[in-house]
């Protein structure tokens, strides 16, 4: 039963981003800001506004069971693989990041990450700006969208991910690279994904909390990958199970092995 619970809302979250395309990327300003993926090179970026909120995410995370969200490339993507989109030519070295933001009150900055996240938060200070550079960002990739939910464009574009004014440390508001690469292709070798609070005013310091998925046996780490079919995946998996429900797994199976055999001795 939770297995299908966690199934129909990650279905109804993607009907939701399927059926309603916005063509532009809620950048936060009123809260509640959209997931969008960005993918990168030294050349041009791709970016793509996913159409799943921030509230909408953490209803899927708290839903019964494990989940798996699933983007498959558009024609934009492989373009922008193929050199035949304005992006330009690739370098072979690209980054890409999954990346949602409120630019309100208390802020919530998600972001995808490397483990171990740093111990040491930056200021709420710091995060506010991050926020405010990130809808910045976000204003540039929606004109330049248009009437699309993704775009790609060539590093002269105040579009183009990879400036220094946002790349993988939200303009250096964040003290770790959001970043993955081509060997982050499967979910054991994804990204982690987590949220940054900070508080509405003052300069106390942010909190980072890492996004856990109470899964099939207990939480589960949230991984962000980009596989070798240009597919994004955002996706929950039950970690190893802890000794007692190994111990709880081999006593079942011990009964039933017990039922069978004596079962069989009936039968004689």
């Amino acid at each position: 039963m939770k297995f299908s619970l966690k199934t129909l809302a990650a279905a109804v979250a993607m009907a939701s981003a399927a059926g309603g395309a916005s063509a532009a990327i809620d950048n936060g300003a009123g809260g509640n800001g959209e997931l969008f993926f960005n993918i990168w090179d030294a050349n041009g970026s791709y970016s793509r506004d996913l159409n799943i909120s921030i509230d909408s995410f953490e209803s899927l995370i708290a839903a019964p069971g494990d989940f798996h969200l699933t983007f498959n490339a558009d024609t934009l993507l492989g373009n922008f693989f193929t050199g035949s989109s304005a992006a330009g030519t690739r370098t072979g070295a690209f980054k890409f990041n999954l990346v949602a933001n409120d630019n309100s009150g208390a802020r919530r900055l998600l972001s995808s990450f490397t483990e171990p996240a740093p111990l040491t938060t930056n200021t709420s200070t710091t995060i506010r700006t991050g926020t405010s550079a990130t809808s910045t960002h976000i204003g540039f990739i929606n004109s330049a969208m248009g009437a699309n939910d993704s775009v790609a464009v060539n590093n002269s574009s105040s579009a183009w991910t990879g400036k220094a004014a946002f790349k993988d440390t939200v303009g250096g508001a964040i003290n770790f690279s959001n970043a993955g690469g081509v060997t982050n292709n499967t979910f054991a070798s994804g990204l982690s994904f987590m949220r940054i609070d900070a508080a509405s005013t003052g300069s106390s310091a942010s909190i980072y909390n890492q996004y856990l998925d109470i899964g099939a046996f207990g939480n589960s780490e949230v991984h962000v990958y980009f596989d070798a079919n240009k597919a994004l995946h955002i996706q929950s998996i039950a970690v190893v199970p802890e000794p007692e429900s190994y111990a709880m797994l081999l006593a079942g199976l011990g009964m039933l092995g017990f039922m069978a055999r004596r079962r069989l001795n009936n039968r004689v």
